[in-house]
């Protein structure tokens, strides 16, 4: 056991100092990926800026009352029918708080996911989704789901380095998507650069990735093509699935790096909420200089917001970008 948390310790240093010392070479990425949606993917539910903003919430459902209330330097989550309760400190917040926050609690030592989340739009609680239609004979049941094998997924994404024992106990992580998760060799690279030798530890470059290599990283992930066409969703609910909707665009080519995720994306950054910030990205393939390309006949500007709309899944309370690119018309049907 000893042997166990001190390989635990050793792996959370490594993580963080990872992230430091690609600070000291790539100050831009590292700064901005500081502040970026994936580096907040997971927090400590005492580190949670969301909690921290929100002391006081409750939501109810039938017999059953939600709350989670700021208590110290933790939240409770808290789940009564006015007879019996239950009360657990959160442990684990997923999710950046831009679409919603997710919570994570522990009874008799196994984790749970709550019934509840955060949404912004709300400023309030509802349903975690799927979790509307689940039955709920007693507060056990109403409280959450029990997460099982299904967390070492969930925190193998939302975090860097996490180290298990035995079938679920986690022993440590850095919270966070940080360098070493997409930079295959980061430990060995950043080691070789601070004895200046960065180049006999190169890593592969990224950027020189084909679109559908790219895929298939982020689709470590991020669900894939594949996933979805195989399991699903059908209909609206997968517009949020961003390369499955893009890759069904007719202009989706594998090899072209003008319609990879990170021709539009800053990977280390946050997400440019202003339409017109994408501009010149469509103009990359539809502009005058390319004798081949369809050039809108309606516009020059805010591409996105005719070819790529909007659109709402009310159980998220969000407004999600539909990533396949097409001319819509009024009364088109949702393209599955």
């Amino acid at each position: 056991m000893i042997r166990w948390f001190m390989l635990a310790w050793q792996l959370a240093a490594l993580c963080t100092a990872w992230g430091q010392e690609c600070g000291a070479c790539h100050r831009r990425e590292a700064d901005a990926a500081a502040s970026s949606p994936m580096s907040h993917a997971i927090q400590r539910g005492g580190d949670s800026d969301t909690l921290k903003r929100n002391l006081d919430l409750s939501f109810r459902s039938g017999n059953f009352s939600y709350s989670i209330r700021r208590q110290d330097n933790q939240s409770i989550y808290s789940v009564t029918d006015g007879a019996r309760s239950i009360s657990a400190p959160i442990e684990w917040t997923f999710g950046a708080g831009i679409v919603a926050q997710t919570y994570v609690y522990r009874r008799g030592g196994d984790y749970y996911e709550a019934a509840v989340s955060f949404y912004p739009a709300l400023k309030g609680l509802d349903w975690t989704p799927g979790h509307a239609g689940r039955v709920r004979r007693n507060v056990e049941e109403a409280a959450g789901r029990k997460l099982d094998m299904e967390a070492r997924r969930c925190f193998s994404c939302h975090s860097t380095g996490a180290v298990w024992s035995g079938a679920s106990v986690l022993e440590s992580l850095t919270p966070g998507v940080q360098c070493a998760q997409c930079h295959i060799g980061a430990a060995q690279h950043a080691a070789a650069a601070s004895r200046g030798a960065a180049a006999r530890a190169a890593m592969p470059k990224l950027a020189a990735m084909e679109t559908e290599e790219l895929a298939n990283l982020c689709g470590k992930c991020h669900p894939s093509w594949a996933d979805i066409a195989a399991n699903g969703p059908r209909g609206v609910p997968n517009v949020r699935y961003q390369f499955y909707r893009l890759a069904n665009s007719r202009c989706y080519d594998a090899a072209d790096t003008r319609i990879a995720c990170t021709a539009c994306h800053d990977v280390h950054g946050g997400l440019a909420n202003e339409s017109a910030a994408y501009d010149s990205k469509c103009q990359q393939c539809h502009s005058s200089a390319n004798a081949r390309a369809k050039i809108c006949p309606v516009s020059t500007g805010n591409c996105i917001t005719c070819h790529m709309p909007k659109v709402d899944l009310p159980e998220l309370h969000y407004n999600f970008t539909d990533h396949q690119i097409r001319s819509v018309r009024a009364g088109d049907q949702y393209p599955n």
